[in-house]
């Protein structure tokens, strides 16, 4: 896999600030060696702030600096010292923007172009996938952490066509319904046809009908984005879904994706 992708590697402070379980493991130090080691084979790294706390957000950056590392800044919602910043694209042009996924509207886009306006860097918008404002604002990368959860967890199927459609699949289902033509074509694409569609068990965990359209959806929404010169991450949470979004991406290229193959492709990842 090594030189098919661009990788950013996330530091982990929002899962660390969010865990239920004891995470004693990530440290700075403990982070800053695993850079040291591998940082060279990413794309770029994000420091690892400490979420709420400013000041050890920006010890932990100057560690980080003096250990040799070059990590991108996180830039929070509450964070205004443009002037700290303007000194961080000295060490990397990539800044994290922080709001992305509990903010969309005017306020954030000013705040990109805010931080733009100040460094000229490249800007990482965290979690913000909005459409078309992502195209029209001064953003090198996106990510995005839902590609899978909207399928898996809230039943919706999604496809793209020019931008990210979502529906829940019980709207599909009701009575004198219409399904988008967008949503048929996929379905003829991957050779699903509507009996499949309609069986229950064709829905559930994630070699369902819905895992699969979501990920090639965000395939083409990579591919998309990429051709209008941004790049959207997609944040992966294990090895599993590294494997399968490799699967999907190789066949589709090759004009071989099907859902009988996304099928059988799962029950042999389950036995392995």
């Amino acid at each position: 896999m090594a030189g098919d992708v661009n990788l950013m590697l996330d530091s982990g402070a929002f899962t660390l600030f969010n865990a239920k379980q004891n995470r004693d493991w990530l440290t700075l130090d403990n982070y800053c060696k695993y850079l040291e080691q591998y940082g060279s084979q990413c794309e770029k790294y994000v420091m690892l702030d400490v979420i709420g706390n400013h000041e050890k957000s920006k010890q932990n950056y100057e560690v980080m600096v003096k250990r040799g590392l070059s990590p991108m800044f996180v830039f929070t919602m509450a964070d205004d010292d443009y002037s700290y910043l303007k000194d961080t694209v000295k060490i990397n042009r990539h800044i994290c923007v922080a709001g992305g996924v509990t903010s969309k509207g005017k306020w954030m886009k000013k705040r990109f172009q805010d931080v733009y306006r100040h460094t000229n860097g490249l800007i990482h918008g965290l979690g913000y996938v909005a459409y078309p404002s992502m195209y029209q604002l001064p953003l090198h990368s996106v990510d995005s952490s839902s590609w899978v959860q909207g399928a898996q967890v809230y039943g919706h199927i999604v496809w793209f066509e020019g931008k990210k459609y979502a529906v829940h699949r019980k709207e599909l289902l009701k009575k004198n319904s219409k399904m988008p033509m967008g949503l048929i074509k996929v379905l003829e694409e991957l050779k699903i046809t509507p009996s499949d569609f309609q069986k229950e068990e064709n829905h559930r965990g994630s070699s369902s009908i819905g895992a699969l359209l979501s990920v090639l959806a965000y395939v083409k929404f990579q591919k998309y984005s990429k051709r209008l010169g941004l790049d959207l991450f997609l944040a992966i949470a294990n090895v599993e879904q590294l494997e399968y979004l490799f699967f999907v991406a190789n066949e589709y290229e090759t004009g071989n994706l099907t859902y009988e193959r996304w099928k059988n492709y799962k029950k042999i990842q389950k036995q392995a």
